[in-house]
């Protein structure tokens, strides 16, 4: 009964304005800033951020209309370079009976095409029969192709960002594969220049292990995959050092992890950042964000970003599937990281703020 009075107060408090869900950017008085991105149905959950280079436009995506649920769809919000609010969010990808869920952003600078992929289902039906679809906007995000299909075997999902291959010509997209015996393990695609089409590579003995994160070591062939964990224990990782081609066995990291997603970002210090939520169990808060200077072997500095409602300090509400970057616009030198994550399954907040704010520890 106290649970259904708390998620009672905070929907009123919606309503009344108090959190308005409206994307302008706020300053925070502890050096950051922050929105609440403006949703197009209830029911909001898992978000990508993505850069648009050279403009400096920032696309978020996200599935709008309930997890699992019959018509949950893709919604993208864009904030332009110098604007100080989100622009609504809206559909881009929807199916009548069907469920999209996970989407993935991914700007090719080359061809200045922006790619949008994410899972679908029927609504109402397990994991294991989802399929990767994709689609992509030639003017930064305004308009979009028809949905295809990716992937068509049934069970197959993403959620962490693409990255480009040693040589820049290539790309490496991580995936799992949600099985009905429940042994869901991650394998990538991976395209070469010597082909147009993506090849699939398992990861070596990562049952339990989905949902990977991959960034590049040192500026080498070498690649490191870290990890979400069936198990509730910890974040795991792995290395390849052939550019994706070969895996080594997962080893545990220092870093718990509550079966809920994860993402890696490589800073232009050369430090690590991860976001995640920092516990083991079944609740997903506190999101936190840790600093790594060996390549993710130890995390000195956290900082947690969100561990109660903004308008409740007493209420320990759900913050999850973060996703993150640093802005490359060398134009204004920006430094900024941008983090966005689920707010609730309400709508999806983002955050803004520097390296060193990390490492303001909170007391």
């Amino acid at each position: 009964m106290l649970t259904i009075v708390v998620l009672l107060f905070i929907y009123v408090c919606e309503l009344n304005g108090l959190i308005p869900y409206d994307g302008i950017i706020h300053r925070s008085s502890d050096g950051s800033s922050y929105a609440f991105l403006s949703p197009p149905n209830i029911g909001n959950h898992a978000s990508f951020i993505e850069e648009i280079t050279p403009s400096g436009t920032l696309a978020v995506a996200w599935f709008s209309g309930g997890e699992q649920q019959p018509n949950c769809s893709i919604a993208l919000s864009l904030l332009e370079l110098g604007s100080q609010q989100f622009k609504p969010g809206v559909i881009v990808s929807e199916r009548m009976n069907y469920s999209n869920q996970n989407p993935v952003l991914y700007w090719n600078n080359q061809t200045q095409v922006l790619h949008l992929y994410h899972t679908q289902q029927l609504g109402h039906v397990k994991e294991s029969y989802a399929q990767i679809w994709h689609l992509y906007s030639e003017d930064r995000g305004i308009t979009w192709t028809s949905p295809e299909i990716f992937y068509s075997t049934l069970g197959g999902w993403d959620r962490n960002r693409i990255i480009p291959t040693f040589d820049k010509e290539g790309l490496i997209f991580p995936c799992y594969n949600s099985t009905l015996n429940h042994l869901d393990y991650s394998f990538i695609f991976r395209r070469s220049t010597s082909t147009s089409k993506f090849i699939r590579i398992n990861m070596t003995e990562s049952d339990n292990l989905v949902q990977p994160t991959i960034i590049r070591l040192d500026n080498s062939e070498k690649l490191r995959a870290f990890f979400r964990d069936r198990r509730f224990q910890c974040i795991y990782y792995s290395d390849s050092n052939d550019d994706g081609l070969t895996w080594t066995i997962p080893k545990a990291t220092v870093l718990p992890n509550n079966n809920a997603a994860i993402q890696a970002y490589t800073l232009k210090s050369g430090a690590i950042i991860m976001a995640f939520d920092n516990l083991n169990g079944t609740k997903r808060s506190p999101l936190t964000v840790a600093l790594s200077y060996d390549n993710g072997m130890t995390w000195p500095y956290h900082r947690d970003v969100q561990i109660h409602d903004d308008d409740n300090s007493t209420f320990i509400g759900e913050y999850s599937y973060p996703s993150i970057l640093q802005t490359s616009w060398t134009a204004s030198d920006d430094n900024d990281i941008h983090l966005v994550y689920t707010y609730d399954r309400q709508t999806i907040k983002y955050v803004r703020f520097h390296e060193n704010w990390v490492k303001q520890q909170q007391q």
